[in-house]
């Protein structure tokens, strides 16, 4: 299994499929994603193979009407819940699942490029650290693809540690409690965010002011207070990184 799909846990990642294009509420979300997996298995036969672009049309017209963040942004909507207990989701014509390795050319993208892409955060090298950290703090696969698709926050939250000359795979261990912490700030603002995992880094954080800029931006005062309860537990930090 990968970052997509974690070995533990319940959860799962399917922002690159365009979900969080959609203007919704987390319940919402989760409504759509039931809707779509009830539609798909009472009109799609994997034997039928004209019932795939049927699905896909009637979902499509139907999604139209919800407001979307980027009119360029494609959210396809074969994606859905894709196991029975309905909490873990992705493609829902993906070979595993239809025995056809060409069936995700039904989608917009076509199979080639959906199997082939790997996010940033996938890719990283601390990929697998990142992801059990991520399903400690999900409770549902919607924080789950919010967590993992972020990956812009993801890299600053390592270069905020590095600029300190602390080794980025230790703050999984010694500070765990304070990742934690920080990345539930962050869900409290990702809702608003066009998620996608394909966003373009223009910073390359080579400052730790660089960093702190960044996510006074994005988190506001909650940044400065967590920063404030970090400089309270790692007092001699600021010797080494200049705070």
């Amino acid at each position: 299994m990968s970052l997509c799909h974690p070995d533990k846990g319940n959860v799962s990642c399917g922002a690159c499929c365009g979900l969080f294009n959609l203007k919704l509420t987390t319940k919402e979300y989760k409504t759509l994603l039931l809707e779509r997996t009830a539609e798909f298995k009472q009109t799609v036969d994997f034997e039928v193979r004209h019932s795939f672009p049927i699905y896909r049309k009637e979902r499509e017209t139907k999604e139209s009407q919800i407001s979307k963040k980027d009119d360029m942004t494609y959210n396809c909507p074969f994606l859905g819940y894709v196991d029975d207990t309905k909490q873990r989701i992705g493609c829902m014509i993906h070979p595993i699942y239809t025995g056809d390795p060409k069936s995700q050319n039904f989608s917009f993208y076509g199979t080639s490029i959906c199997q082939a892409y790997d996010c940033k955060t996938k890719e990283g090298a601390l990929a697998d650290l990142w992801e059990n950290l991520f399903v400690e703090i999900a409770k549902d696969s919607i924080e789950y693809s919010f967590l993992s698709a972020d990956h812009i926050f993801t890299n600053a939250v390592e270069k905020f540690f590095s600029h300190q000359q602390m080794n980025t795979e230790d703050m999984f261990h010694h500070y765990r409690l304070e990742l934690v912490a920080l990345f539930r700030i962050r869900l409290l603002t990702s809702s608003v965010k066009n998620f996608t995992s394909f966003e373009i880094n223009y910073d390359a954080f080579l400052s730790l002011e660089d960093v702190e800029s960044y996510f006074n931006s994005e988190l506001g005062s909650e940044w400065w207070d967590w920063k404030l309860e970090w400089e309270k537990k790692n007092p001699n930090r600021g010797e080494i990184s200049g705070f």
